[in-house]
């Protein structure tokens, strides 16, 4: 089929179907369980806790800051979320004075709201790919279906006289309607069709329920009495995010006035009374009363003292070297990491109409909740010495601030270059990201401070230039010693989806969007003369089959084969584009409906070019999993090495977020990731199959490998934060990696 076939590609027609399938298996309410031994396609499915047990004894790591944090109805208990930089965010609780923190979940966790009585806590999450609704209890951190909730649901709102739950669930065109269910689970309902609901909450008496209708913004509020099943508006314009106070029986809010500036309206729940007042530094639609219904708590922005810019103010000394700063970034003043402007803790008197900050001026808040009682602020946020989120507590009466979570540096993603000379890593331990190049001693070589880094961010050295090339959907940079290495045609592309760098020479593959309406294509990058030459590999050089996707493209370790998938097929061919084939058929199967249906993602090749591992998932009827196959470049000898359910938010996008497998030099043996308890850790097993061996029991990302030491250098979890770590090739000789790193408190021993 060539590139201008006007008909329906084959592929993109098996695509289509597979997410059809797919969505139909994600949407099931269905409990997993485990797929008959009869489908080959999901028999031998690997058990690891049962090969190794010590996992399941290690204590869970202390929290790494925090956010979101929540009082418990009692006010003695504090829920949060918190994590590492790659890994999800889980549900903690610790006593209100910061001690005995617990973490509850491994799998992942959204929203979250305790429950009336406070011994479990409603989380909305992701287990077995579709979002559903999950009690945890927070003694033992079990958990269970919350009966009578549909998948995809809100957290459910308790009523105060703990009888009933209100949520919503998405409707025709994923509009959300209002349900009402019983705590029991004997009834459970729609109140509401097609209206879009937002911001919930009930009445004092747990007769009226209350809500903002519209899509994306509040356009008013609404009242619902359940005795009578009948609605009326009590408000009809715009409502940011109502807050109702049981102690006045007042529903207050944020109302727009100016662009960026609000006041705060309060009525009563019928609307009636109206008051308005003029609050200066309201920044948003977030808002809560005080304990005794006087006042009002907010988050508004003002320049803190000591980082206000003034005519005096001169240019910001650099931070390092300013001699090694990559090509693109400025001089960072280390003062202004956190931003030039704080987000603080403010609290408008309704009675005198004035305001007053309540958080310190250095004090950058996040989110923040108001004790049960009224007496002490519960907030996360980041004073200079932050390196994430941390979670603190105010007393109000003493304006005391008292840190209960602290974050802690994390480095993580180290890249060796080809003779394993220098390794480079991302860390934030100055405050910022920057990217550390030290020598496997861990001697310093140089800094780059300032650099943009998100979660889909990856860094890969250039052998030839010795040049760091940085790659995200954003974009790519690439620099050496020299400077820049300019890209070409940047304004061509719109996004790019995946990008690997040759062994031997300066080329690099790029899966990329040329330009709007157009599938992602394949191209080559090599670097000449501080430039690159860019090489389109979408069409084949002669007349032959073509793909329509080119995804997670791979050079061989000679530079003569490439193979990438089309997001269904395992794809392979010259290093010119020409000799294309595919080398699995599962659009054809997946069509037929012969077998579970599969996709391929992720190829990597052996040193000596005779095997590609890849990424299986496969859609059974009621699980999800991923798989570790190898199989010949010819299509031959395919083979099986790992299985594992997709019932966790890490594995949902370990390929993105992790290193994919690689071979060790023998080329017979695979290392990669996977989990246990929601954990990700790194496991080995031989091509001809046999038992997975454990690598790391602590938790574990980002592995790489210097194959001539035959060692093994990872970013550990174990304490929380995520810290680089280094190992022999068998998992023996676990140490920290650079001299100055700490131990993890739940260090892995041989």
């Amino acid at each position: 089929m060539g590139p201008l076939d006007a008909s329906i590609p084959r592929r993109l027609f098996a695509a289509a179907v597979l997410l059809a399938a797919a969505f139909a298996v994600r949407c099931s309410p269905a409990h997993s369980t485990r797929p008959p031994a009869t489908d080959p396609s999901l028999a031998a499915e690997t058990t690891l806790a049962t090969q190794t047990t010590e996992a399941a004894e290690i204590a869970p790591p202390p929290p790494n800051g925090g956010w979101l944090p929540s009082w418990s109805p009692d006010g003695s208990w504090i829920a949060f979320k918190a994590s590492s930089p790659h890994t999800p965010s889980d549900l903690w609780v610790m006593r209100a004075n910061g001690l005995d923190a617990r973490r509850l979940t491994t799998r992942g966790a959204q929203a979250f709201r305790w429950s009336a009585d406070g011994n479990s806590i409603q989380i909305a999450t992701r287990r077995r790919g579709f979002d559903e609704v999950l009690s945890v209890d927070t003694s033992s951190g079990a958990e269970s279906r919350v009966v009578g909730v549909p998948p995809a649901a809100s957290v459910p709102v308790y009523s105060p006289d703990g009888k009933l739950l209100a949520f919503t669930v998405p409707g025709e065109k994923k509009v959300r309607d209002l349900w009402i269910a019983t705590t029991d689970g004997s009834r459970s309902e729609a109140v509401t069709e097609s209206l879009g609901v937002r911001s919930v909450f009930w009445g004092a008496d747990s007769r009226r329920i209350y809500f903002e209708p519209g899509k994306a913004y509040g356009i008013g509020l609404w009242e619902l009495d359940l005795a009578t099943m009948e609605s009326r508006v009590i408000l009809n314009t715009y409502v940011g995010t109502p807050r109702l106070s049981p102690v006045v029986e007042r529903i207050a809010y944020p109302f727009p006035t100016n662009p960026g500036e609000f006041a705060v309206h309060t009525c009563k729940p019928d609307g009636s009374d109206e008051q308005k007042i003029v609050a200066p530094h309201l920044g948003g639609r977030s808002l809560a009363w005080d304990g005794t219904g006087t006042g009002i708590f907010y988050l508004g922005e003002d320049a803190p003292e000591g980082l206000a810019k003034t005519e005096e103010t001169t240019e910001a000394e650099p931070v390092g070297d300013p001699d090694v700063l990559p090509p693109g970034h400025t001089p960072v003043d280390q003062s202004t990491l956190h931003g030039s402007t704080v987000t603080s803790l403010w609290r408008l008197d309704l009675a005198e109409g004035t305001e007053v900050r309540i958080s310190p001026p250095d004090l950058h808040v996040v989110d923040f909740m108001v004790s049960p009682d009224g007496t002490t602020v519960v907030l996360s946020g980041l004073l200079p010495d932050s390196t994430s989120s941390d979670i603190f507590q105010l007393d109000l009466s003493e304006e005391k601030l008292t840190r209960l979570v602290s974050s802690r540096p994390s480095s993580w993603m180290p890249v060796a270059n080809r003779e394993s000379s220098k390794i480079a890593y991302f860390t934030n331990e100055s405050g910022g990201n920057s990217i550390e190049v030290v020598t496997p001693d861990g001697e310093h070589v140089a800094t780059y401070p300032g650099v943009a880094v998100e979660e889909t961010t990856r860094m890969h050295w250039l052998p030839e230039s010795g040049a760091l090339l940085l790659f995200s959907p954003r974009g790519i940079l690439a620099f050496n010693e020299d400077g820049p290495i300019a890209f070409p045609n940047r304004k061509d592309f719109r996004a790019h989806l995946y990008a690997d760098v040759s062994i031997r020479s300066d080329k690099v593959l790029i899966s990329a969007l040329p330009r709007f309406g157009v599938y992602p294509g394949l191209y080559m990058l090599e670097a000449v003369d501080s430039s690159f030459e860019l090489t389109d590999l979408r069409y084949p050089p002669a007349p032959e089959v073509a793909a329509e996707l080119y995804l997670q493209p791979r050079w061989s370790f000679d530079e003569q084969r490439i193979a990438f998938s089309d997001r269904t097929d395992l794809w392979v061919m010259n290093g010119d584009g020409s000799d294309r084939k595919w080398i699995t058929d599962f659009a054809a199967t997946n069509t037929r409906g012969a077998s579970a249906p599969t996709v391929v993602t992720h190829p990597v090749w052996s040193v000596n070019g005779e095997w590609i591992a890849h990424i299986r998932l496969v859609f059974g009827e009621e699980l999800l999993q991923r798989q570790l196959w190898v199989i010949h470049p010819d299509g031959t000898d395919a083979r099986m090495l790992h299985s594992e359910p997709v019932d966790d938010a890490f594995v949902m996008r370990q390929e993105e977020f992790t290193n994919a497998p690689f071979f060790d030099l023998s080329g017979e043996r695979l290392i990669f990731t996977a989990t246990d308890s929601g954990v990700p850790n790194l496991f080995a097993v031989g091509i001809d199959g046999g038992e997975v061996q454990r690598l790391t029991t602590g938790g574990a990302l980002f592995p790489i490998l210097l194959p001539e030491d035959d060692l093994i250098i990872y970013a550990s979890i174990a304490e929380g934060n995520e810290s680089l770590w280094v190992m022999n090739g068998d998992g023996s000789g676990k140490r920290p990696f650079l001299p100055s790193g700490g131990s993890p408190a739940n260090a892995e021993e041989d």
